[in-house]
Parts: C-alpha cells; sequence; structure tokens
C-alpha cells in the first residue's frame, strides 16, 4: 500500500535508468571489481577493514549507499536518521539532494524522511542512463543520456553490447569514452567517438546530457563531429522537451515523478539541486565526438550543517557515565554548546562529524577496555577547542555463554525465522514457530556442538512480550540425545522480561531438551537463547579425541585406532576416554560419527527420514570342523537414515580366527572394522561403518556384509552380537 507503493515505485525506476551504469560496471567485473563493492576493496584504510563500514558499500565507481538497517531516531510515520555514515577520501555529494559533505570522515545525524534512501555520488562522476522503463523493451536506443558531476578531470567508459549473447566474449560489443573536466569557472564535457560493434548496434544516437550546478550558466555551446551546434535556450520544460538542440536551466528537478496518480505521496517534494540540461540531434555517434563547454559554472551547495555564527566554547560535562557504559558500547554525553550548529568526535584517528545532539553511541567496542575521544563543537565561524573523554568498557556479560549452538522442534517453524535465530547471538531478529498454527506441546533439542558444565540458560522473549513467549514447560540434559536427566520445571511470566532457568548440580552436557507444554497462543517465540558454562571451565568438542581444538581427518584416524576399545584396557583412560561420546565405556559408530559427520562439508539432515530398524546375524550351520570359514552374514531389516552401525561380536581364539569382513550393500561407508584383544585377554571382533561426510544413509532390507571366520577345532557356532547400534546424521542413535 501507499506510501510503500510510491517510493519503491520512484527507486525502481532510477534501477532501470540506471543500466547503462548498471551494465557497464558488470562488464568491469568480468575480469575486475564486483559491482556491489566493499569499500575496503577500494579504500583500504584501518577504519574500512574492520567491520565499521559493513552496513555500507559502494555501488560501481560512482555511488556510495547507505541503508537504514536500524530505528535511531525514528518517528511514528517512519522518518529518522542514519549514523556512522564513512565517506571515503575526495568529496561526495548527497545524490537525493545536492549536498556537499567531505570525505575521510564519519557523517551523523543524516536525516532519512521514510522514502530516503541514504545515497551519495562521488564529485566527478560521469553516470550515462536511459529512459525509465518497466523492461528493457522499451528502451529508448537511439537516445543516449548522461548525469554529469563536473569537478576537476574526470572519465567514465561506457560498454554496451547485444544484451542477449555471448557474442561479447568474441569481442562484440562498443566502448564509449566520455571525459570531464573543470578550469575555475568553466567546465567541459567531452564524449569521444564509439569504438567497436555488435548486433543490433544503433549509431545514429540523439545526446542529452543533465549537468548538475547550483548557478544558472552564463553560456553554453557545444560541438558535434567539430562543427559549432546552435542551442536554442528553453524557458520551460515544456519548451524544451521540444528542442532538438537546446538547454534549459532546471532550478528545482523533482524525483518525485512516479508516485500513484492521487495519492498523498504524490504531493511530496523531492527536491534536488539545480541542473542544466543539454540537448543535441541525432548523429552517428560512431565517428562524431561531442563537446559541450559551460562557462560561468558553479556547483556550491550551501553547506546546510553550518548556520551560526558566533564564539565557541569546550563543551563542558564531558562524560561517559556508568549507565551509558556496557561491555560492548560507549555512549559519551555533554552539555550543549550555545552557538554550536554540531560536535564532532576524534575517536581512532577518525572524524565522526555532523553530529546534532549531545550523546553519541560507539558500538563494537572490546569488553574491558579503555578508550579515549576528543570532543569539539562547530559552527559556521569554526569550532571550539577539543576537550578530551576516557571511559573503559565493562565485563562481557556473555563470556561464558556458548557459541555455535544449534537447535531442532518437533514444531514447524515459520519461514525466515527458523530456531537458529535463538541462537545466533542477534537480539535484533528473532524465532517463531508457524504463524497461525497450533505447537504446543512440542520439544526443543538443543545441541551445544561441544560438552559443557553449564550453569544456567537466559531466554530472552520478543520484545514486549506477546504472542510464543514461552509460559510453562520441562528441562532434561544429555550427553547422547537417548538418554535424558530431567533437570526442572519452569514457569515463566508472561512478558518481555529476561526468564532464567539454573543448572543445579552444574552438570556436564552437550544436549539440552526444553519440553514446552504452554506457549502464549499456543505458538513458540524468543529473540534468543544464551547457555552459560561455568566460569573458568574448558569446553571439550565431542569428537576431538586429539584434543587439537578442531575436528578433521586426524580425528579419524585416531578413532580408527581405537575402534572397539573398553574401559578397562589399558589405553582407554586419559583422552581416549574423552572419546567416549556416549558414555557407553565403549568407542563404537556413535563416537565416530560425531566426527564424521563433520567432514567433508558435514551433512545435510533430512527431518523426514527418521532413524529406525534392525540387525540380525545369520550362519550357514551351527556346526563347523577345523580349518572351515564361517560364514556370517549381517542382515538389515527395515533400516531407515543409517548413516552408521557397528557391534561388538566376542568370540574365543580357541575356536576362531578373524579372516576378513566382505562389504554387500552398505554403499559407500567406510570400514573401520577391528579385530581388537583386550587387555582382559578376551577377543572380539568389532565391526564398525560410517559414512564420512554427506553420504547416502542406508534403507530397507538388505545383506549388508559378510564376516569370515576360521574354525580352529571342531565347534558350535553361538556368537552373540553386543553393543548394536544404529546412528543417524542428526546422531540420534538406537541400540539393537
Amino acid at each position: 500500500g501507499e506510501p510503500a507503493a510510491s517510493i519503491n515505485r520512484n527507486y525502481l525506476k532510477l534501477k532501470s535508468e540506471l543500466l547503462p551504469y548498471s551494465y557497464s560496471v558488470a562488464k568491469e567485473a568480468v575480469n575486475g571489481l564486483p559491482i556491489i563493492r566493499a569499500l575496503f576493496l577500494t579504500h583500504p584504510n584501518a577504519f574500512t577493514l574492520g567491520t565499521a563500514t559493513q552496513y555500507e558499500y559502494l555501488y560501481g565507481p560512482s555511488f556510495l549507499v547507505a541503508p537504514i538497517y536500524q530505528a535511531t531516531q525514528a518517528d511514528e510515520k517512519g522518518n529518522d536518521i542514519r549514523n556512522n555514515i564513512y565517506l571515503p577520501e575526495g568529496t561526495w555529494i548527497d545524490y537525493l539532494s545536492g549536498e556537499k559533505y567531505t570525505g575521510n570522515t564519519v557523517i551523523n545525524s543524516f536525516k532519512t524522511p521514510i522514502w530516503k534512501l541514504p545515497v551519495f555520488v562521488k564529485s566527478g562522476a560521469i553516470i550515462p542512463m536511459v529512459n525509465a522503463n518497466n523492461n528493457v523493451s522499451e528502451i529508448n536506443k537511439a537516445v543516449r543520456s548522461y548525469e554529469v558531476y563536473p569537478a576537476g578531470t574526470s572519465s567514465f567508459t561506457e560498454y554496451d553490447d547485444d544484451g542477449k549473447t555471448e557474442a561479447y566474449k568474441l569481442g562484440k560489443g562498443a566502448t564509449t569514452l566520455i571525459s570531464s573536466s573543470v578550469d575555475k569557472t568553466n567546465a567541459t564535457i567531452t564524449i569521444n567517438p564509439t569504438q567497436g560493434d555488435f548486433d543490433g548496434f544503433v549509431k545514429e544516437k540523439s545526446t542529452s546530457f543533465s549537468i548538475n550546478v547550483t548557478e544558472q550558466p552564463q553560456k553554453v555551446t557545444a560541438t558535434v563531429g567539430g562543427k559549432s551546434v546552435k542551442l536554442e535556450a528553453a524557458k520551460s520544460a515544456v519548451e524544451f522537451a521540444k528542442l532538438q538542440n537546446g538547454y534549459f536551466f532546471d532550478a528545482a528537478p523533482d524525483l518525485n515523478r512516479f508516485a500513484t496518480k492521487g495519492s498523498e505521496f504524490e504531493k511530496v517534494a523531492m527536491t534536488k539541486n539545480p541542473q542544466l540540461l543539454v540537448k543535441l540531434a541525432p548523429t552517428d555517434i560512431s565517428t562524431n565526438a561531442i563537446k559541450v563547454q559551460i562557462k560561468g559554472f558553479v556547483f556550491a551547495p550551501a553547506d546546510k550543517d553550518r548556520i551560526t555564527s558566533g564564539a565557541l566554547t569546550a563543551p563542558t560535562l564531558a562524560q561517559v557515565s556508568a549507565k551509558n557504559t556496557a561491555a560492548f558500547t560507549l555512549k559519551p554525553s555533554w552539555k550543549a554548546v550555545s552557538n554550536a550548529d554540531f560536535y564532532e568526535i576524534d575517536f581512532n584517528n577518525m572524524v565522526y562529524t555532523t553530529i546534532k545532539d549531545t550523546t553519541f553511541l560507539f558500538d563494537g567496542l572490546k569488553p574491558e577496555t579503555a578508550y579515549s575521544f576528543k570532543l569539539r563543537a562547530a559552527n559556521k565561524d569554526g569550532y571550539s577547542n577539543w576537550v578530551d573523554i576516557n571511559a573503559a568498557t565493562t565485563v562481557n556479560p556473555l563470556q561464558f555463554a556458548i557459541k555455535g549452538i544449534k537447535g531442532e522442534t518437533t514444531a514447524e517453524n515459520q519461514g525466515g525465522a527458523g530456531i537458529n535465530k535463538l541462537f545466533d547471538f542477534d537480539e535484533d531478529n528473532g524465532w517463531h514457530t508457524k504463524w497461525d498454527q497450533n505447537a504446543v506441546p512440542f520439544d526443543m533439542v538443543i545441541d551445544l556442538k561441544s560438552v559443557n558444565q553449564i550453569e544456567k540458560l537466559n531466554y530472552l522473549p520478543r520484545i514486549g512480550g506477546g504472542n510464543g513467549v514461552l509460559l510453562k514447560g520441562t528441562i532434561y540434559y544429555s550427553s547422547n540425545k537417548t538418554t535424558w536427566t530431567e533437570a526442572g520445571k519452569f514457569d515463566w511470566a508472561k512478558n518481555g522480561d529476561t526468564k532464567t532457568f539454573d543448572f543445579a548440580n552444574h552438570p556436564t552436557v552437550r544436549y539440552i531438551k526444553i519440553a514446552v507444554t504452554e506457549g502464549v497462543r499456543g505458538f513458540g517465540s524468543g529473540r534468543e537463547l544464551y547457555v552459560f558454562k561455568v566460569p573458568g571451565t574448558e569446553s571439550f568438542i565431542p569428537g576431538d579425541i586429539n584434543n587439537d581444538k578442531l575436528i578433521d581427518g586426524n580425528d579419524i584416524t585416531s578413532y580408527t585406532n581405537y575402534t572397539g576399545l573398553r574401559k578397562g584396557d589399558g589405553d582407554f583412560d586419559g583422552y581416549i576416554s574423552n572419546g567416549d561420546i556416549n558414555k557407553n565405556d565403549l568407542i563404537d559408530a556413535y563416537d565416530i560419527s560425531n566426527v564424521a559427520v563433520q567432514l567433508d562439508g558435514g551433512v545435510e539432515i533430512d527431518k523426514n527420514e527418521k532413524l529406525a530398524g534392525s540387525i540380525t546375524l545369520s550362519a550357514g550351520k551351527s556346526s563347523y570342523n577345523e580349518g572351515e570359514t564361517v560364514e556370517i552374514t549381517v542382515k538389515g531389516n527395515n533400516l531407515s537414515g543409517v548413516n552408521a552401525l557397528s557391534f561388538g561380536l566376542p568370540y574365543n581364539p580357541q575356536d576362531f580366527e578373524f579372516v576378513s569382513v566382505q562389504a554387500l550393500a552398505v554403499k559407500d561407508m567406510e570400514n573401520l572394522t577391528y579385530d581388537r584383544l583386550h587387555t582382559n585377554g578376551k577377543k572380539a571382533l568389532y565391526p564398525t561403518f560410517v559414512n564420512i561426510g554427506d553420504k547416502q544413509t542406508i534403507k530397507g532390507n538388505s545383506e549388508l556384509f559378510v564376516i569370515k571366520l576360521k574354525a580352529k577345532r571342531k565347534v558350535t557356532f553361538n556368537l552373540k552380537a553386543v553393543d548394536g547400534l544404529l546412528v543417524d546424521k542428526a546422531l540420534n542413535s538406537l541400540g539393537f
């Protein structure tokens, strides 16, 4: 609805007009810089190489865009201001108003009525354009247009091709060099003959210019192919539209040209600086150069930030109070200075200018760190003296909050508001179950992705409370997602306050389950959920058996060597026991899977594939003579989602000798079978098959593999599988 439709239409039309500029930059991106450019690519310095410019970007070489990404001083109509806009070195102009700014500063208090996107254009820019359109078929190929901001000496190379094929790879394309220069009060714009050709290239084109000025020039002249062209001076836009060769001084261009007819927004003035419009009749652009000369060129916008005269004193009461001090932010404040139009703060060798308030927030700081600032007042006559402010950030309240957490819910979640938004350390977004669909009761299973001694969890409901605030339920913990221990029940108030649950005895866990029985209006939602480990304790990454703080192929190698190792074996206690993730006193397929699912890019989990099935063993006969081969067929029954499997097969080494395992229907699983002699002298075979990375799981009924033993004397076959385990990609396990 309105005014959104009118605002969006104006910007979409502008985007369509910029197609020749965008296309030229896209051609550059084939072998050079991308269309959208992070500032550190073109202006690397101590400021841009950090996160300070993460919410702005360059659109090609000429435009800088600083989107509104948060509310700063928003009113009920959506009008706001934008702080922290870094402008690189040089001079930049507000594209939508014409105000001029000096670069290598951070401008603030930039007014952004609801319709205004902060867009800046570089002084000297030459921007090829076309008529506004809804699709490229509406472009008038017989007209070329350029918007120019003359300053010093500058140039731009326009590129064009057929726009449809890959003939450009064979050199089928056209380039046009446009240059601009200013000598005192005289400006010259030159368009060189177009070089190259392509299918559909139109040579006969008229040319128009929109030249940004602040005063009406004294004289405008033009040459085409070296010959002078008589230009008529139009007295109105209507008269100018009828001319073939002419110019018109537009004192107040209105950018609000595409608002919905009859809407309130149609009355909104989006006025920018004056423009000199020049139009030249069609000519062969492949042979004729065009030159436009402007005598009495002036582009000097009034400084709307400096309007007051008078003496300035240094700001007083400059400080960062306790209430304005936090772990990641400091907010200096000061007393207003008489005659001041704005304030400037020098921080880390960068000047933050045009601050209109008497406070200013610095975020993204480091906890427990000392910082220093310099503050001064400014007006039309100059600046006050600097005053120093020193402050230090506080302790990080999230210092012991566990990072990298993932979650899943038995309830369906709303698209774009998935459960992992609850664990991303970003309190400005959130999680919500499926809209208009009852979710409770449901379970939320939280995978800490590491083993921790946990102290508490903090649940941050949506601001103000409301739909989905979790009210009642039970919290459990586990090391393997199979055996759960109840930690306690919760009964939280229906509001937006942070909810805390303390874990008695500080258990060591990997998984937490929140069984929700009641939520506001039957939904689940939240901004963030932090799980805190006990201060000073270490996190252990499951599967990091060699304890190098990362999961890689070395851990698989270690597990291969220790498959089937049991508590009581000489090597088990110590760091290998840390590899016993499900704490069943045995290194098995579950333990190995914790590493395997993280290798080769990790796995993609199919929520519709549920782990199920069993394994049976059968031999060809019950009695064997000495020297005979015993073939034990291992069969899967009604399997689903099996990503790994293992079991133990104890045997008397005086009866049998292990020969081999022959894989049949285990697909791409790695065979990690180990024939182990335990420290107590007992022997057992540990058939183990595991998918490494994202591979197909096993499903259905099939003969998986054959175990071959050799009878060492006359024996009766009565071997039984023990500690059987099936594991899926999500590390759910099922015994058999």
